[in-house]
């Protein structure tokens, strides 16, 4: 008998804890799945705005042998530039791009060695685009090097992970709870034959 008062104990804390945690954790995510939920409207339905482009010349001072990656770190900080950055700082016919991105906007910039001179082009979007674009990033991870981009795809993983494990313990409280368990029965079957008909439709058609 005290082996099973003890197990019924640990199962009670365990549904405890289960149940603090699926709130909780559910709570803390909620923002970043809501950002989700409303970007996959978006790209579903393909709304996309044109951004608005501007372009603005800015004198730099350089010298002729600053380039790679110590070029792109001078260029970046006499402008106050951040953001995720792709371009290696090399020279092609005295001029290199570096592009700069974030959440809604985008700068080309070119540097002119001779003219000693940068060329910004500047693509700001609007807050739709902004939500596609933290849906889509980080994407596959390929090593972000902004420290922002970095938190995105730490958050992004994070809550894929919650996810599914307020998916997990949801199950199991539906179980616990004898009194919910026919209509989450019904709600559970319901989302299981629509899922399959679906993925059968998709696959076999």
């Amino acid at each position: 008998l005290s082996y099973l008062a003890q197990g019924s104990r640990k199962a009670k804390r365990f549904y405890h804890w289960d149940r603090e945690l699926h709130l909780y954790l559910g709570l803390f995510v909620s923002p970043f799945m809501l950002i989700f939920a409303v970007s996959t409207i978006l790209l579903n339905h393909e709304m996309k705005p044109s951004p608005v482009k501007s372009k603005t010349t800015v004198p730099i001072e350089l010298t002729e042998r600053l380039e790679g990656e110590a070029l792109v770190v001078y260029v970046l900080d006499q402008l106050n530039f951040t953001g995720e950055v792709f371009g290696r700082g090399k020279f092609r016919n005295g001029k290199t791009t570096i592009n700069i991105s974030k959440p809604g906007n985008v700068k080309f910039v070119t540097v002119d060695i001779e003219k000693k001179e940068v060329l910004i082009a500047n693509r700001s979007f609007g807050f739709i685009d902004t939500l596609r674009c933290l849906h889509l990033n980080p994407g596959p991870h390929k090593h972000p090097t902004w420290i922002f981009s970095k938190a995105w795809g730490r958050v992004a993983d994070g809550t894929v992970y919650i996810a599914l494990f307020l998916t997990l313990s949801g199950i199991y409280i539906w179980i616990v709870l004898r009194a919910e368990r026919k209509a989450g029965l019904l709600a559970l079957g319901s989302g299981a034959v629509a899922f399959f008909v679906i993925l059968y439709g998709l696959i076999a058609s």
